[in-house]
C-alpha cells in the first residue's frame, strides 16, 4: 500500500497553539465546518505518485467508505487488490489478492496515515492548521487551492508543502497533494461523495 512518510510525520506532530482563526482562509474554514455534518459517505479517488527516480508517474485508482462513527473501508486497485478495514476495534489489512488478512495495530506504519485521515481519530479539522502557515495560491471559478507550509524546522526536511484543492463554499475536497522534501509528490483527486444508507455491516467483514 502506498504510504506518505512526510504526511505521517505531519500527523504525528504535537499540537501547538492554534492560530488566529482570521489567518485561516475562509474556504478552509467553510470546509472544516462542512466535515462535521458530512455523515457516512463513499468516495472514489485517483492517485498519482512521482519521484525523482521515476521516469513516468505511477497511477492507481481507489475508493473508501467512511462512516460517521469512525469506521472505514479502503480499497486500492480495480478490482481491489489492497483492502484496509477498521471497524472501530480492529484494523485488518489485505496487501494483495494472494495475501492473507493481517490484524494490525492502529499505529502500524503501513496504515497510520489512512487511520488518522479516515477514522477521524486525532484528525480534528482545526488541528490541521496548528503546525502550518496557510495561504490561498490559486483561485478559480471551480476550485480554490490552499497551500499549507509547515512551520517546524525539522519537518521541512521531509515535507515541503501540502496543497488542498477545495470547491468554493467549502462543499467538498477536490484534491490533496503532498510535496516531500526530495521533490517526490503524491496527488489524490477525489470524486463526489455518495451518501450511504442501509445495513453496511458486510463492508467491515474480511
Amino acid at each position: 500500500m502506498p504510504t506518505v512518510l512526510a504526511a505521517a510525520l505531519w500527523l504525528a506532530l504535537p499540537l501547538q497553539a492554534a492560530p488566529d482563526p482570521a489567518l485561516i482562509p475562509p474556504v478552509m474554514r467553510e470546509w472544516m465546518a462542512a466535515q462535521k455534518d458530512i455523515g457516512s459517505i463513499k468516495v472514489a479517488f485517483h492517485q498519482t505518485r512521482t519521484t525523482p527516480a521515476l521516469k513516468e508517474p505511477v497511477t492507481a485508482t481507489g475508493r473508501f467508505w467512511r462512516m460517521a462513527d469512525g469506521r472505514f473501508r479502503l480499497e486500492m486497485g480495480s478490482p481491489a487488490t489492497t483492502i484496509l478495514i477498521f471497524d472501530n476495534e480492529t484494523v485488518r489489512l489485505k496487501e494483495n489478492a494472494e495475501a492473507p488478512w493481517q490484524t494490525l495495530k492502529p499505529d502500524d506504519s503501513r496504515v497510520r496515515v489512512w487511520m488518522k485521515f479516515l477514522s477521524g481519530r486525532e484528525m480534528d479539522s482545526e488541528s490541521l492548521t496548528n503546525n502550518f502557515t496557510l495561504k490561498v495560491t490559486q483561485q478559480e471559478k471551480s476550485f480554490i487551492t490552499v497551500a499549507m507550509i509547515p512551520r517546524p524546522l525539522l519537518i521541512k526536511k521531509y515535507l515541503r508543502q501540502l496543497d488542498m484543492q477545495i470547491e468554493p463554499g467549502g462543499r467538498r475536497l477536490l484534491g490533496f497533494r503532498v510535496v516531500q522534501g526530495d521533490g517526490s509528490t503524491l496527488l489524490l483527486n477525489f470524486g463526489p461523495p455518495e451518501k450511504l444508507n442501509g445495513d453496511l455491516k458486510s463492508l467491515f467483514q474480511p
